[in-house]
């Protein structure tokens, strides 16, 4: 179908060459398909770039809240309960980012790129705070007496880290000792970034109990 090779091809160049470096004749070019029809299905580049967006964007809510319906904050600690949202909300996007989808793994690329540009945060906004609302309404059970602001804050800080997973830099790579396999050292790292995130978390806790 045309439509989504356009879609495709649109998500794999943005991710690679930025929305202002990618123009919808490279994407028509990319998705084999005449370069009219890219204006035909979408009329603008903003609205193409929207729906890349909004595509990925109902599958992870989806999954997360999939797993948000396996969580009851009634049946375990505070401290169970927050780690179970972090490794629900965390893991579906490092998950996408390595595994073997292409399509998925540019639409991670592309969201860690567009994480600190105030250009698009509307755009994932749009596309992705209903879900997060949803995460946060059982933060909240889970730490009633954290305040509100603390707890967005907190949750801010988790995405931003989520996504720096996701960037893949290798900055830091040279310094560490390589795990036996690939799936181990992402186990690994989804972990370590798991207990980062959960102690933040419950740091906000303590303090308000100090």
């Amino acid at each position: 179908m045309t439509r989504n090779k356009l879609l495709d091809a649109a998500e794999q160049i943005f991710s690679e060459e930025g929305y202002e470096g990618t123009t919808l004749r490279d994407i028509a070019i990319a998705a084999e398909v005449h370069p009219a029809l890219s204006t035909y299905h979408f009329r603008t580049k903003e609205r193409l770039f929207d729906e890349v967006i909004a595509r990925r964007a109902i599958e992870m809510e989806r999954i997360r809240l999939q797993a948000l319906d396996y969580i009851d904050p009634d049946a375990q600690g505070s401290s169970e309960t927050v780690r179970l949202l972090i490794e629900a909300y965390v893991s579906p996007m490092i998950k996408a980012r390595y595994g073997s989808s292409k399509q998925w793994k540019a639409h991670v690329r592309l969201l860690a790129g567009l994480v600190n540009l105030k250009r698009w945060s509307y755009v994932i906004s749009k596309h992705y705070d209903r879900c997060a609302r949803a995460y946060l309404e059982y933060w909240r059970l889970a730490l009633p007496d954290v305040d509100d602001n603390a707890l967005f804050n907190a949750f801010s800080f988790m995405v931003v880290a989520s996504l720096y997973v996701c960037s893949n830099t290798g900055r830091f790579a040279q310094w560490k000792t390589k795990s036996a396999s690939h799936k181990e050292e992402l186990r690994l790292v989804t972990e370590n970034l798991v207990t980062f995130v959960h102690a933040g978390f419950m740091s906000l806790q303590h303090r308000k109990a100090t």
